[in-house]
């Protein structure tokens, strides 16, 4: 082997410039997609359950904290997922975890207490179902870590020492 071909073979083993030594950045997260997609989603089905009297019988302004907690805490998750953050895909995740309990507290509340309107129920159960989503495709992006190629082959031996 001459010292170029070691060369050559030392710059394709390296990987990409952004995935080197910078602990908050993933560069292939392929998973996220669905985490992104779902978030979106979610934001607009809260959007809309806050906003639109028409979901709610007795129809409240809502307050900063559930403005904050049901659109400002996905919409900041959705951006830091988006940036790369892989500790974003566990935060969704537990996030949404949390939104799933609630959605199904909220669902059989509706169902054994209160006459649900057919909106409710519906946004409920679509918020539920994105919130599941979320920790379905949040979940495998999190513990699906790219694989580093395999160190190359190991070296011939040393030829003898002349004596």
């Amino acid at each position: 082997m001459d010292a170029a071909s070691l060369t050559s073979r030392a710059d394709t083993a390296q990987p990409p410039v952004a995935a080197q030594d910078h602990p908050r950045y993933s560069a292939a997260m392929p998973h996220s997609v669905g985490v992104l997609a779902s978030l979106m989603g979610l934001i607009a089905v809260s959007a809309a359950i806050l906003f639109f009297p028409a979901t709610q019988p007795s129809h409240q302004a809502p307050g900063p904290f559930w403005v904050g907690f049901l659109i400002g805490v996905p919409a900041g998750l959705l951006i830091c997922v988006r940036l790369g953050f892989r500790w974003a895909l566990m935060a969704s995740v537990i996030y949404c975890t949390v939104g799933l309990a609630l959605d199904l507290s909220t669902l059989v509340q509706m169902l054994t207490k209160d006459d649900p309107t057919a909106a409710m129920l519906a946004a409920s159960g679509l918020s539920g179902l994105l919130n599941f989503l979320v920790i379905a495709f949040g979940g495998r992006a999190f513990l699906d870590v790219s694989q580093e190629p395999p160190p190359p082959g190991s070296h011939p031996p040393s030829p003898p020492f002349p004596a």
